[in-house]
C-alpha cells in the first residue's frame, strides 16, 4: 500500500522545481526605496532621490580613541591607506597629507582663482597676511610656512584647504585629524562609499572594510568608533537578519511540536505546506508579470502573510466529519472557504493603491497567494490526502469545555469592546510615528556617537539641504555661488553654523574671470606689497615668487571639470555636490548648525531662482509619512468597504455581513487599545499588519459564526478554528518579542488581534445548543 506520504512530498518537489525556474527567471530587487513614500512636493522629490543615492547616506564616520595620539596617528595612517587601495570608497579623508604632490600642485597654482577670498590684493590686506606669516614663522608652522609662504603670504591656499574642514573641530597632530578640545586623543576619519545607501550589501561591506582596516593596522591599546548612515543601514540589517533567524527557529520548532502532537501524521505537515508553496509562487509571478519585478522585502513579509494559507488544510481536515470523503468536506465548507479568502484578498488589493511600490507589491502577493492557496486546498488536497490519511488528536477536555461556555457570552464581548474603547478614550489612541529614526534598531548610545562625530568632523547632519537645478555644470555653480552670497550674513550672524556648496571647491567660469580681472598688474601689486611690508623684517626680493605667481594667475585658463579630474581629493569631494544626468545637472548643498530655518528659507527664496530649493529634510520627512499614512487609511477604509459588500453578497445580506465583521471590529478597538498602553506608535506596517489580522479574524468569524447542525458539528469548528490560532500566535508572537521595532509592532498587532478576534467571534457565535 502506497504510503500518504508520497503524493505529499511529490507535489511539494514540483512545487519546488517551479519555484527554482521562476526565481531563475524574475528580478529580485533589494532596493528598501520601494518602501519609501511616494513625494508630493518638489523638496520631497529631491529627498527621495538622495535618500537614493545621495552623498550624505554613504557616509561612514571613524573615531579612534584609548591610546596616545602618536599610535593613533599611526592606525589611522595605516586605515587610510588601506581603504584607498580596497576600491569600496570614492573618497577617504584623514589629514591634509591625503593631497598628492600634483593635486598640491595644481591646486597651489590655481589658489587665487579657486579662493573666495576679497581684499587680499589690497595694502591692508596685505599687512595682515605679512603679518600672519611673520608670526607663523615663529610657530610650530615655520616648515610649512617657509615652503609656502614667501610664493602665498595672503595664506590663501592653506585658507583654502582649512576651509575644507568647514565648522569643525578637527585639528592636525602628527600628520592625521584629531578632535579638538582638551579631552583624551581621538584621531579621526571620514569615508565614502561607493554603494549607493539604499544597497544594504554594499554598506556592509563597506563597514566590515573598515573594522578590518582597523584590526590589519595592529592597534595597540586603540578603540574604533564607527558610525553614519551606512553602518546603520548595516547593522539593521544585521539586526533584522538576527531577529528573523531567532525567531524562525523558535516559532518554526514550536509549530511543528505542536502540528506533530496535533496530528500525528508527516502526511499532514507536507500538505499544510502545498497551498503555503503554491500561494507563494502565484504571489511572486503576478507580481512578476505586473511589476516586471518582485521586491525582496516584499517576497519575504508576503511570504509570512500567506502563513494564513496555513489555515485553509487545518480548517477542511480538522473540520471533517467521521467517515467523510476528504472531496466531500472539502465541498461542504467550500461556500464558507471561499467568501473568507475572497474577503482577505480583496482587503490586501487595497494596499495597491497606498502609492508605495513595495507596498503594492504586498497587497498583490498576498491577494494573489490566498486565492492560489484556498484553490489548492478546495481541489488539490482531497487528491492529496484521500481516504482516512490524517486524524486529529482531540484538543484537551478543558480547554475545550471552557471554551465552549464562552460561546455565545455576548455580554462578555461587548464588555471587553467596551472597556477598549473607554480606554481609548479616556488615555488616547496611539500616536503616528512621525520619526524614521525610531524605527530603527540601532541603539540610543550608538545614534549620539554618530552626532558627536559629526560635530567634530564638520559632516552634514543631513537636516537641511539647499537642491540645485541647471541645464549645465556652469548654470549650477552660479547657482551655488549666488546661495553662498545669500547666506553669507546668516553665517557671519551665527544664524548658520556651515554651509558646503559645489563653488566652494570648483567656482563657476564667471567667477574665475571675475577673480582673474581683479588681479592687479606686477607694478601695482609690488607697490602695494612694499607699502604693506614697511617696517616688517623681510628682506628685499623675497616675495618674487608672489608676483610671478599672481601673474600667472592672470594668464590661467579657467578650471572646469575636466582640469580638476588630476585632483583626485577635491574631485572626490565635489563628485557628491555636482551630478549630471539626462535631465540635466543637479547640485546639492549641505546646510549644519541651522538656527532659524526659516530665514534660511527666506534669504534662498529671496533670490526668485526656480533651480534652487531649500529642504528641510525633517519637515518633508513628516509631511511624507502623514501624506502616506493618511492614503493608507483612506485605502483601507476603502478595503474594509468593499468586503462588507462581498460578505453581504455571499451571506444574503447587510445584517448578516455586519455580525460577521463585528468580531474583527472589536479585535480592531482592543489592539488599539493595547497599542496605545504599550507605548506603541504606529505605522504603516501596522495597518499591514491590520489587514493580515482582519484577514485572519474572519476564517475564524466566518467559520464560528455558521448554524450548525449539531453540537458535535460546532465542537469540530471550534476546534479547527483553535488550531489555527494557536498556528497564528505560534508564529507572529514570536515577532513581538523582536527588538527590531518594526517586527515588534507587527507581531504584537498581529498576536493581540487575533487572540482578540478569536475571542469576540466565539462569544458572538450562536450557541451550541441552539443549533441543534
Amino acid at each position: 500500500m502506497r504510503s500518504p506520504l508520497v503524493r505529499p512530498a511529490l507535489a511539494l518537489a514540483a512545487l519546488a522545481l517551479l519555484g527554482l525556474l521562476l526565481f531563475r527567471a524574475v528580478e529580485i530587487r533589494t532596493d528598501m526605496a520601494d518602501f519609501l513614500p511616494p513625494a508630493a512636493t518638489p523638496g520631497a522629490a529631491f529627498l527621495l532621490g538622495e535618500l537614493r543615492d545621495g552623498a550624505a547616506t554613504t557616509l561612514l564616520l571613524v573615531g579612534l580613541e584609548g591610546a596616545e595620539a602618536p599610535e593613533l596617528a599611526r592606525v589611522s595612517k595605516a586605515m587610510g591607506a588601506a581603504l584607498r587601495e580596497g576600491g569600496l570608497f570614492a573618497f577617504v579623508g584623514n589629514g591634509t597629507g591625503d593631497l598628492t604632490e600634483g593635486e598640491q600642485a595644481l591646486l597651489f597654482r590655481y589658489r587665487y582663482l579657486l579662493s573666495p577670498a576679497e581684499g587680499v590684493f589690497e595694502v591692508a590686506g596685505l599687512r595682515r597676511g605679512l603679518e600672519a606669516l611673520l608670526d607663523g614663522l615663529r610657530s610650530s608652522m615655520s616648515g610649512v610656512l617657509s615652503r609656502l609662504g614667501f610664493a602665498d603670504p595672503p595664506g590663501v591656499f592653506l585658507d583654502l584647504l582649512k576651509g575644507w574642514l568647514g565648522g569643525s573641530t578637527v585639528t592636525m597632530r602628527d600628520g592625521a585629524w584629531f578632535a579638538g578640545g582638551d579631552g583624551p586623543p581621538r584621531a579621526l576619519l571620514v569615508a565614502r562609499s561607493r554603494a549607493p545607501g539604499t544597497d544594504m550589501e554594499g554598506q556592509r561591506e563597506a563597514s566590515e572594510a573598515v573594522r578590518a582596516a582597523f584590526a590589519a593596522a595592529e592597534p595597540r591599546g586603540a578603540r574604533l568608533l564607527l558610525s553614519g548612515p551606512g553602518v546603520f543601514a548595516a547593522s539593521a540589517a544585521a539586526a533584522v537578519k538576527a531577529d528573523v533567524e531567532r525567531v524562525s527557529i523558535l516559532s518554526g520548532v514550536l509549530l511543528l511540536a505542536f502540528l506533530v502532537w496535533r496530528y500525528r501524521s508527516g502526511a499532514m505537515l507536507l500538505a499544510a505546506g502545498v497551498p503555503l508553496l503554491a500561494g507563494s509562487l502565484a504571489g511572486a509571478l503576478a507580481v512578476s508579470l505586473v511589476f516586471g519585478r518582485v521586491q525582496g522585502a516584499a517576497l519575504g513579509f508576503g511570504v509570512t502573510m500567506l502563513g494564513v494559507a496555513v489555515d485553509y488544510p487545518i480548517l477542511l481536515l480538522t473540520g471533517r466529519r467521521p467517515g467523510e470523503a476528504l472531496g466531500a468536506a472539502a465541498r461542504r465548507i467550500w461556500p464558507t472557504l471561499r467568501l473568507a479568502a475572497g474577503a482577505a484578498a480583496l482587503g490586501l488589493v487595497a494596499m495597491m493603491a497606498s502609492g508605495f511600490p513595495g507596498l503594492a507589491q504586498l497587497g498583490l502577493f498576498g491577494a494573489a497567494g490566498l486565492l492560489a492557496g484556498v484553490a489548492v486546498t478546495r481541489w488539490g488536497l482531497p487528491r492529496l490526502l484521500p481516504g482516512e490519511a490524517v486524524a486529529a488528536r482531540p484538543l484537551p477536555g478543558p480547554v475545550m469545555r471552557g471554551l465552549g461556555r464562552l460561546r455565545g457570552r455576548r455580554v462578555l464581548a461587548a464588555g471587553l469592546v467596551a472597556l477598549a474603547a473607554l480606554w481609548l478614550v479616556l488615555a488616547g489612541p496611539p500616536r503616528w510615528e512621525d520619526d524614521i529614526a525610531r524605527l530603527s534598531p540601532v541603539p540610543e548610545a550608538d545614534r549620539n556617537l554618530d552626532g558627536e562625530l559629526r560635530a567634530q568632523l564638520g559632516a552634514p547632519d543631513v537636516r537641511h539641504l539647499v537642491a540645485l537645478r541647471g541645464a549645465s555644470a556652469e548654470a549650477v555653480l552660479r547657482a551655488s555661488e549666488r546661495v553662498a552670497g545669500a547666506l553669507a550674513p546668516l553665517l557671519a550672524a551665527g544664524r548658520l553654523g556651515g554651509l558646503d556648496l559645489p563653488s566652494r571647491y570648483l567656482p563657476s567660469l564667471a567667477a574665475q574671470a571675475a577673480r582673474r580681472a581683479a588681479m592687479p598688474p606686477p607694478e601695482v601689486l609690488a607697490a602695494r606689497l612694499e607699502e604693506a611690508g614697511r617696517g616688517l623684517p623681510f628682506r628685499p626680493g623675497a616675495f618674487a615668487p608672489f608676483l610671478a605667481a599672481v601673474e600667472e594667475s592672470r594668464a590661467l585658463p579657467p578650471l572646469d571639470l575636466a582640469a580638476l579630474a588630476e585632483a583626485p581629493l577635491i574631485s572626490a569631494r565635489l563628485s557628491p555636490l555636482l551630478t549630471g544626468g539626462e535631465g540635466g545637472w543637479r547640485g546639492l548643498g549641505l546646510l549644519s548648525g541651522v538656527g532659524d530655518a526659516g530665514a534660511v528659507r527666506a534669504a534662498l527664496e529671496g533670490l526668485g531662482d526656480p533651480g534652487i530649493l531649500f529642504v528641510d529634510v525633517k519637515g518633508e520627512t513628516e509631511g511624507m509619512i502623514a501624506a502616506a499614512t493618511g492614503g493608507a487609511l483612506l485605502w483601507c477604509g476603502v478595503g474594509a468597504l468593499a468586503v462588507l459588500g462581498l460578505l453581504a453578497a455571499g451571506l444574503g445580506g447587510a445584517g448578516a455581513a455586519l455580525r460577521r465583521a463585528a468580531p474583527i471590529a472589536g479585535a480592531v478597538l482592543v489592539v488599539l487599545a493595547v497599542l496605545s498602553a504599550a507605548g506603541e506608535r504606529l505605522t504603516p506596517f501596522h495597518l499591514a499588519a491590520l489587514l493580515l489580522m482582519a484577514g485572519v479574524g474572519l476564517d475564524y468569524a466566518l467559520f464560528l459564526g455558521r448554524a450548525e447542525p449539531d453540537a458535535a458539528e460546532a465542537a469540530r469548528s471550534l476546534a479547527a478554528v483553535l488550531t489555527c490560532t494557536v498556528t497564528t500566535l505560534l508564529t507572529f508572537g514570536m515577532l513581538a518579542l523582536c527588538a527590531t521595532p518594526v517586527l515588534h509592532g507587527i507581531g504584537l498587532t498581529v498576536s493581540v488581534g487575533v487572540a482578540a478576534a478569536f475571542l469576540l467571534a466565539l462569544a458572538l457565535a450562536p450557541r451550541a445548543e441552539a443549533t441543534a
